[in-house]
């Protein structure tokens, strides 16, 4: 059950995706709090269309973390499709005595030291609407990615006005600052606590691959700025 110490209402999301245009199939992410200030955030994905007919497989990704002192600290994550890569079956455990974290995943394992602040890449989604919620500008992920700590950097570009099936929304809107090979955009809505609207990333091969929500439910007990929790 959220409670006025929770640092983000429970939801649940469906995002429309599509390449170059051509929809590929949906995303649906959700936030359940798992009391004891531990939280669950998952995402799955589901090809439809074009996409499942070349055989792109479903896939899901789960990140169990808990907040501290203002701060995400991941506890475990998975990541599973069928027939992916080892980045695609991941399981990561994070030690926060040690600050180590293990890959125990289908692949190659792996343990590596971590520092402060570390997390994975899924849950980084929510770090990034925190860090707007306060007001940051600047914005700086560290992220365990095949036996290494990946950075990745984004910066507010300033604010854009969407007009999407779901509605009408004012965002900020963030670039990815760190990339030499492809270019990521994340719309953000203050108006829905900061919740993303829109994710595009556009690959060096041509490929743009975009999200949009469809439809974002604050679940009954959790309360977000402007919003009403769903019936």
């Amino acid at each position: 059950m959220a409670g006025s110490s929770d640092p983000y209402p429970a939801f649940t999301a469906t995002y429309d995706a599509s390449a170059n245009g051509i929809g590929i199939g949906t995303v649906q992410v959700s936030l359940t709090h798992e009391g004891n200030h531990e939280y669950l955030y998952r995402q799955e994905s589901e090809s439809t269309g074009i996409a499942a007919l070349f055989g792109n497989k479903d896939s899901t990704q789960e990140s169990r973390w808990r907040y501290r002192n203002r701060h995400i600290q991941v506890l475990d994550y998975r990541s599973r499709r069928r027939g992916g890569d080892d980045d695609d079956n991941e399981h990561l455990e994070f030690d926060w005595k040690t600050h180590r974290v293990k890959n125990t995943g289908a692949g190659k394992h792996w343990e590596i030291p971590f520092p402060d602040g570390a997390m994975d890449r899924l849950v980084m989604q929510l770090a990034m609407l925190f860090d707007l919620r306060e007001g940051k500008t600047e914005l700086r992920y560290q992220v365990p990615r095949q036996g290494r700590i990946k950075i990745y950097t984004f910066a507010l570009a300033g604010e854009e006005t969407l007009e999407l099936d779901s509605g009408r929304y004012r965002t900020l809107k963030l670039v990815r600052t760190n990339d030499d090979r492809d270019k990521s955009w994340v719309w953000s809505a203050p108006e829905l606590n900061y919740f993303p609207v829109r994710f595009l990333k556009h690959k060096k091969s041509g490929i743009k691959i975009e999200l949009v929500l469809r439809k974002l439910e604050f679940l009954p007990g959790s309360h977000a700025p402007g919003v009403e929790p769903a019936d």
